[in-house]
């Protein structure tokens, strides 16, 4: 079954202008090529039985606040990702500043776009509501590769904003990667590829045959069948959070 044409979404916060994409040193590969980094939060939750990326989890945050959701949790981690040297061993690479965010949402987005608020106005980003969110993960897939494709983007990173053990270190090897090797990047863990994974602006027309619940996982076997994607060992990617069981479980790993 095809999907519907994703209707043109209108965007409820804006980003930095395009000028202000990601820049590295010039002796990188990729050191002129822009990244979107996306953050797919638009899912009913239904197996959570609740919001489940409006719930408290503690914070990493420097004002002193203890707990946070879960999206505001992972969108302040992409945000401190932009303002640390990608890898400060290296010489020959600058800090990774004003690159581009869009979060998208949907089932949930009158309770989950106010959370985001304080967020967005310290370090702007993009919030873009997908319409059809109930015809599964591929519609909002689909949504990021048409708003990457018409913003003039060179790749993009998807991330689910329930990936809640991901960290910079994790995001930045992915980038880093990406820069070095100028194919597509994808995380591996439990024996299988998966996001968060980053693809060039070239892979985008295969997002078009997508449907239902199907996410990126078929065009990341397909691009490593070809040779065209690099995978790297990602652990923490393996734990999101889908019922109440799984966010209990990993908060007592925490403690």
């Amino acid at each position: 079954m095809t999907l519907p044409p994703v209707q043109k979404p209108t965007a409820l916060m804006s980003s930095a202008p395009k000028s202000a994409a990601l820049t590295l040193t010039e002796q990188a590969p990729c050191s002129s090529k822009r990244l979107l980094i996306v953050v797919l939060a638009a899912g009913g939750s239904q197996r959570f039985e609740g919001v489940k990326l409006a719930q408290l989890i503690p914070s990493l945050s420097a004002t002193g606040i203890s707990e946070q959701a879960i999206i505001s949790t992972h969108v302040e981690r992409l945000q401190q990702l932009y303002c640390q040297d990608l890898d400060l061993e290296r010489q020959d690479t600058h800090s990774l500043q004003h690159a581009s965010l869009l979060v998208i949402l949907g089932a949930h987005q009158h309770i989950l776009q106010p959370l985001l608020a304080e967020l967005h106005s310290r370090q702007p980003f993009d919030i873009l509501v997908n319409p059809q969110w109930q015809t599964g993960l591929a519609s909002s897939v689909s949504l990021a590769a048409s708003y990457v494709k018409e913003q003039g983007f060179d790749a993009m990173l998807l991330t689910l904003a329930d990936q809640v053990a991901l960290s910079c270190d994790d995001y930045r090897q992915l980038i880093l990667t990406w820069h070095e090797t100028g194919k597509d990047v994808a995380a591996h863990y439990l024996d299988d590829l998966g996001v968060p994974a980053i693809f060039n602006a070239s892979t985008l027309p295969l997002f078009t045959h997508l449907s239902g619940d199907r996410g990126a996982k078929s065009i990341l076997k397909q691009q490593a069948q070809q040779g065209a994607l690099v995978a790297i060992t990602l652990p923490s990617a393996a734990i999101d959070i889908d019922t109440q069981a799984d966010l209990a479980s990993w908060l007592a790993l925490k403690e």
